[in-house]
């Protein structure tokens, strides 16, 4: 009896409770909906948004739902729900719609730049968080250019109907210069060697006079990090690393100050070599002969890298694309010996299914693609995929270079993600330069590296001094019709004065054509047409016969190719590496001027120890005129293939002349031969503190051989030699060079000259 009565008394409450709340929900039906404040956005666009309706019952929980999607819309500062006696009202507070943007003080990024960058565009809502957002980002914009001081302030003018102006006060500041680099913790490399490695570089005097300057960026820093480590272990320092890099600004001068911290570690030699193939065995003599490391020489990655990278080429060529090659090293730490098992095996199918470019807002997604050696559709490749990083970050149009790969849509797919940086890609550059042979010469060259971001270079070159006036103008395609073959187009006009020497000058204008195959990464062929008009003019009163005929015009039409071989490691200060060049030129096809032009020359560096460089180079060439036409006098060679230290210009040349007497004409010869060898040393500390080295030389030479009357000339074949000594100085403005020189075999009619000084500035 009790338990029912308990029961009873349960149902009945909860019975009620049922009631009651229905009749609570009943008393909370949504009759009406209000909305105010606003003033631009229809009322019926902010109920849509809110999706509430007339009808319903009240429920928090789609009140806040509508709080929400009002506020994601971006078109309100605030947004009030309120529900009074099943009146629910709607109260915002609109964003102001921008009339337009407009920039204030900027000069070194134009107003079209800006816009780019900023998200707040014309037409649109604003946004309190947006602005904040595009004012650090045109923050970021400019102390990527260098200038760490600048400010911006927005200005917010309102206008009717909820409108704004809104304006970006710029305050640019200057550039950031960079006054000092410095290392700690290199024992084995001076700061002055390792500053030549990064791409960073300190102001010079030269800067603060022009207002020009290097500016610092930690992009390109964390890029000068990785230039450290390659040149380290290319090197034979395999546990190199950064400590830290840090660029600090000076507040007195407005300057920065970048320290890196390094531990260069041990180094390190290879080892034994071996091979480990297991795809066919036929393969394993032919592997062994491409791998071109050598036992007891010191670790080189990039030499690695080089191999891996021909033995993926030889896998693919051989019917086998998802051949994966890899190499094992097994460290000595007691005889700091690295053995090495190149692994050659066959990875799983993997192919690539989509490849995505980010961060270019510049250069045009086909220059990156067309620098890939890898494309959709592809096996998947690790070592394409690390020389298309290389390759990347060899075009010199990005700051830093990310190449990743993630899941595609199945397990046998791949996707390549790619971000790049962009960094400035144009130079306008002065230079100046002396030379004892020349005089002062002065140069303004102004070039573009990324033309419109199509990857097309443009220079132009205007040299004015001395014995010789330039002006010229290059345009070259790297990829004419997408076929990897390059194209350009030259445009050039040239004075040389000839008189001291000679007795006339000389006047070309012309244009040509050329373009370039690469053959291999070091091996490149070039072909070129020239049409050039010729003039001798202002010839000598007392001038000899020979020279008085050539006064007048002339017109030369030629063909040629060149074919180069480098692997320097430096193409300035080279350590390393060969440097070959042959070329031949055909005059005929059209034009007064009918020649064959022969061309070789080679250059050879050796890194002797860490700070001796030896080098030896030989130049030769030779002219020969076709049907029935001599080499005229101006086509001539005055000098073998470059300036004979020791000689004077064209001072070995054949000479017109009734005597033995060195004040007649030069006439140049129609064959030339040198040959040289060079030895630059250290100056000890005085080297690092202060960029001063020494050189030895010996060298080489003869101009010889002339279509002209023999009984009128003196020429011999005879090989001039001379030895001398070099203070090389790597000076604040610039390379400067001190040669004394020392005729040892000589003509009587040649011309010698002890002291020769060169040296040039670029900022």
């Amino acid at each position: 009896m009790r338990t029912f009565l308990y029961n009873s008394v349960f149902i009945a409450f909860f019975a009620f409770f049922i009631c009651a709340t229905d009749l609570h929900a009943n008393n909370h039906l949504i009759n009406r909906i209000d909305v105010t404040g606003n003033n631009r956005i229809d009322e019926n666009t902010i109920l849509n948004y809110a999706k509430l309706s007339v009808g319903s019952a009240y429920n928090q929980a789609e009140i806040d739902e509508a709080l929400r999607d009002l506020y994601k819309t971006e078109l309100f500062s605030d947004v009030q729900i309120n529900y009074d006696d099943s009146r629910i009202v709607i109260t915002v507070q609109e964003n102001f719609l921008i009339n337009q943007v407009a920039f204030e003080g900027n000069k070194a990024i134009n107003d079209d730049s800006l816009r780019a960058l900023v998200s707040l565009k014309a037409r649109s809502t604003f946004s309190k968080n947006k602005l904040e957002e595009d004012i650090s980002t045109i923050i970021s914009s400019y102390r990527s250019a260098g200038r760490y001081s600048v400010v911006v302030e927005p200005q917010i003018i309102k206008l009717d109907f909820n409108r704004i102006d809104l304006v970006y006060e710029i305050s640019e500041g200057s550039i950031t210069k960079i006054t000092d680099i410095n290392f700690i913790g290199n024992k084995n490399y001076s700061d002055r060697a390792l500053r030549s490695v990064i791409s960073t570089e300190r102001s010079t005097w030269i800067d603060k006079i022009w207002g020009t300057g290097r500016s610092y960026d930690n992009a390109i820093m964390e890029y000068d990090k990785e230039l450290l480590g390659q040149y380290y272990r290319d090197n034979g320092y395999i546990n190199f690393s950064v400590v830290n890099a840090i660029g600090e600004l000076n507040n007195s001068s407005g300057n920065f100050i970048i320290t890196f911290t390094v531990d260069e570690g041990e180094r390190y030699e290879f080892g034994d070599v071996s091979i480990s193939n297991t795809l066919d065995d036929t393969y394993t003599p032919l592997i062994a002969s491409m791998i071109t490391t050598n036992a007891n020489s010191f670790y080189d990655e990039s030499e690695i890298n080089a191999n891996k990278i021909k033995l993926a080429d030889f896998m693919k060529a051989n019917g086998n694309p998802f051949a994966e090659i890899n190499v094992v090293q097994d460290i000595d730490e007691n005889s700091k010996l690295v053995n090495l098992t190149y692994i050659v095996s066959n990875g799983p199918p993997v192919y690539v299914e989509r490849i995505e470019i980010y961060g270019n807002q510049r250069t045009y997604d086909y220059v990156i693609r067309r620098e890939l050696k890898i494309s959709e559709g592809d096996a998947l490749n690790q070592t394409y995929l690390a020389q298309s990083t290389r390759n990347l970050k060899m075009l010199n149009f990005f700051s830093d270079v990310k190449l990743n790969t993630l899941n595609g849509s199945a397990p046998d797919k791949k996707v390549i993600n790619i971000q790049v940086t962009e960094k400035p890609t144009g130079s306008l550059i002065f230079g100046a330069g002396y030379s004892s042979l020349s005089g002062l010469v002065g140069t303004i060259s102004l070039n573009e590296n990324n033309l419109l971001g199509k990857g097309q270079k443009v220079s132009t070159q205007l040299s004015l001094g001395g014995n010789q006036s330039l002006i010229n103008i290059q345009f070259t395609e790297p990829s004419f019709l997408s076929s990897g073959v390059s194209a350009g187009i030259d445009i050039f006009g040239n004075e040389d004065d000839y008189t001291e020497d000679s007795g006339y000058k000389t006047r070309e204008l012309g244009a040509g054509l050329r373009f370039g195959f690469p053959l291999s990464d070091d091996l490149h062929l070039a072909t070129k047409y020239r049409y050039i008009n010729n003039e001798v003019f202002d010839v000598a009163a007392n001038a000899s016969n020979l020279l008085t005929q050539l006064e007048g015009t002339s017109d030369l039409s030629e063909f040629g190719y060149d074919l180069r071989y480098n692997n320097l490691d430096n193409m300035v200060s080279p350590t390393s590496g060969t440097l070959i060049d042959f070329s031949q030129d055909l005059a005929g096809f059209g034009g007064d001027t009918k020649y064959i032009r022969t061309e070789a020359s080679g250059q050879h560096f050796m890194g002797i120890t860490d700070s001796l460089v030896g080098s030896i180079a030989l130049n030769m060439g030779h002219i020969f005129g076709f049907d029935g036409q001599d080499v005229a006098i101006s086509d001539a060679f005055r000098d073998p293939g470059a300036s004979l230290r020791g000689f004077a210009a064209s001072g070995i040349s054949p000479r017109l002349t009734t005597n033995e007497s060195s004040d007649e004409e030069a006439i140049g010869g129609n064959t030339y031969i040198s040959t040289s060898a060079e030895l630059i040393f250290p100056f000890g500390s005085i080297t690092d503190e202060y960029g001063l080295k020494g050189g030895l030389h010996l060298n080489a030479g003869s101009v010889f051989g002339s279509d002209l009357d023999s009984s009128k000339i003196n020429d011999s074949s005879s090989i001039r030699t001379s030895i001398g000594a070099s203070v090389l100085w790597d000076s604040p403005v610039g390379p400067v060079r001190f040669d004394f020189t020392e005729a040892i075999n000589k003509e009587t009619f040649d011309k010698t000259e002890f002291f020769q000084f060169s040296g040039g500035t670029n900022f």
